[in-house]
């Protein structure tokens, strides 16, 4: 995707002092460790879910989806070089709190889970993810797909509570929680 950098600069940006990233990668030495997580997450997305940027190039979301990524060799580089310049700690953190999400979403059926989404700070109180939100909420309203998302952010409960969202579990991961929410479309 040509937009990759604009989406991971969006997303190194947004998430500079998200306390939940921040606690993912507290163990990493490598100083562009944010910039590093973003782009595997948008490498993953890409390849098994969908990304949606907003038309000025403020927001981005990316959900995945049902879709199961293949093996591959391309796979295999992704993930042996993320834990290379990550650190085993924190990759260890991370495995294990997608382990725990994971869990709490559904076995079979149809579903797209938030994986991320991000303002650039500038941006931030327009609107700009509520619409991004909002587009894959109409496109999903036509299969009877569940959407899920986490947030550790108690201000984004609210926001996402308007929308549709209602918590269902909470998780504890090391004394940080985490909110797991969902809406039936």
């Amino acid at each position: 995707m040509e937009d990759k950098k604009t989406v991971v600069n969006i997303l190194t940006k947004s998430f500079k002092d998200d306390p939940h990233i921040n606690f993912l990668l507290e163990k990493s030495k490598n100083k562009n460790k944010m910039r590093i997580i973003m782009e595997y997450v948008f490498e993953e997305s890409y390849n098994k879910g969908e990304i949606y940027l907003n038309e000025d190039n403020t927001a981005v979301a990316l959900w995945n989806t049902d879709t199961k990524e293949r093996i591959s060799w391309k796979y295999i580089y992704r993930n042996l070089s993320f834990l290379i310049q990550i650190g085993v700690e924190s990759t260890i953190r991370i495995l294990k709190t997608d382990k725990l999400v994971n869990m709490c979403h559904p076995q079979i059926g149809r579903f797209a889970h938030l994986y991320t989404i991000g303002v650039l700070p500038e941006s931030q109180g327009k609107g700009n993810a509520r619409k991004l939100i909002n587009y894959m909420i109409d496109k999903m309203s036509q299969t009877q797909t569940t959407l899920y998302l986490e947030t550790a952010n108690i201000t984004n409960i609210g926001i996402y509570n308007k929308m549709g969202f209602h918590t269902f579990h909470t998780l504890d991961v090391d004394g940080h929680k985490l909110f797991c929410m969902n809406r039936i479309c």
